[in-house]
């Protein structure tokens, strides 16, 4: 059975890892989308941890870009010969007694130069479904099947999906801060510092706890340690935290002024302040200074840092300073629209 899933443009290698590791056989990957054939019930991939959506896949081939294209979305769809078997996927994935299917269509487009309107590649793809499924009802909200059609370039891409908002968003965040981090982005960065079971995991600048629950769901570990410099934002992270994850502390402190002990911590996983509504870059260059110093202090040699930032060159000239800390692997990675970066790194021993 074929699937694609969608994952946050930079994060196709770790999410092909994590498809693999559950024992899909992974294809092509191309910006945001990993393809991947699965036996396995479909019900399984909802548990997927760093991809945004997951679909089955329906049709997939190039169109035209001139009108002619609208024809053959239209045909593609209404002919496509994995429609029911896509169909039978959501079945299995999403098991709902019914009397009668009710879709929508979500149509996006990356990138553009069609002769058509988004909104008149949608309605091709009404009409495909329509001419397929006579007796299925259309619906703008609260649909029980959601096909999504993407337009990249020349190449349509067509799909059941299987997941919801609940995929990419969680359930556990009750309490929300500005900027907060995705889980999908906190979950690549905590299997990026190849955790294990007996780390004492640090994030110094926890904002609302997203990396540090998520590194509590990857499994076993020695103690979660977090922190943030304000008081709403640990208050954030407690509500988000609850009774769960123990071992586990949340305190307010300061990044660049750690209450812990030289060598204290095996993974430091840490979302930096970035971007214009944070402050001046001087502003930043400053607490990435301060803050790699007391990062490169507790944690313990030959432990490993993974740290995300936009501000490549500020971090670069902090990690610079700190000189135990050498950069291990540099991957970009789109975060609200915006080129960041992972910075994985390793204390020198």
């Amino acid at each position: 059975m074929q699937y694609y899933a969608f994952a946050v443009p930079g994060l196709e290698e770790i999410a092909g890892q994590e498809l693999a590791e559950l024992g899909a056989d992974v294809g092509e990957r191309r910006r945001g989308v990993v393809f991947f054939s699965w036996d396995g019930d479909p019900q399984g991939l909802l548990a997927l941890t760093t991809v945004e959506d997951v679909y089955a896949l329906v049709a997939r081939d190039t169109v035209k870009r001139s009108r002619e294209g609208l024809e053959e979305i239209e045909a593609l769809v209404a002919d496509a010969e994995l429609f029911e078997l896509a169909v039978g996927a959501h079945r299995r994935a999403r098991p709902k007694r019914i009397k009668r299917i009710s879709y929508r269509v979500v149509a996006q487009r990356h990138g553009g130069r069609q002769r058509y309107m988004r909104k008149e590649a949608r309605k091709a793809l009404e009409r495909a479904i329509g001419r397929r499924f006579p007796r299925w009802r259309k619906v703008e909200e609260e649909a029980l099947i959601e096909v999504w059609g993407l337009e990249a370039d020349r190449q349509l891409l067509v799909g059941v999906r299987l997941s919801d908002r609940t995929m990419r968003h969680r359930t556990y965040k009750e309490a929300q801060l500005e900027a907060s981090l995705r889980p999908t982005v906190a979950r690549a960065m905590v299997r990026l510092c190849e955790p294990g079971v007996d780390d004492v995991f640090l994030d110094p600048m926890c904002g609302a706890g997203t990396i540090l629950i998520e590194r509590g769901e990857y499994g076993r570990y020695g103690q979660l340690l977090g922190g943030d410099i304000r008081p709403e934002a640990v208050a954030a992270a407690r509500t988000n935290i609850g009774p769960r994850y123990k071992p586990i502390e949340v305190r307010e402190w300061d990044a660049a002024s750690l209450p812990l002990a030289a060598g204290a911590v095996d993974r430091v996983v840490c979302n930096l302040p970035f971007g214009k509504k944070i402050g001046e870059l001087w502003e930043l260059q400053t607490l990435y200074g301060r803050s790699a110093g007391e990062m490169a202090r507790v944690l313990k040699p030959g432990g490993v840092a993974v740290l995300l930032t936009s501000e490549r060159a500020a971090l670069e000239r902090a990690l610079a300073a700190a000189e135990v800390l050498y950069i291990e692997r540099l991957m970009p990675v789109e975060v609200l629209g915006q080129e960041a970066f992972f910075f994985k790194l390793k204390k020198v021993i």
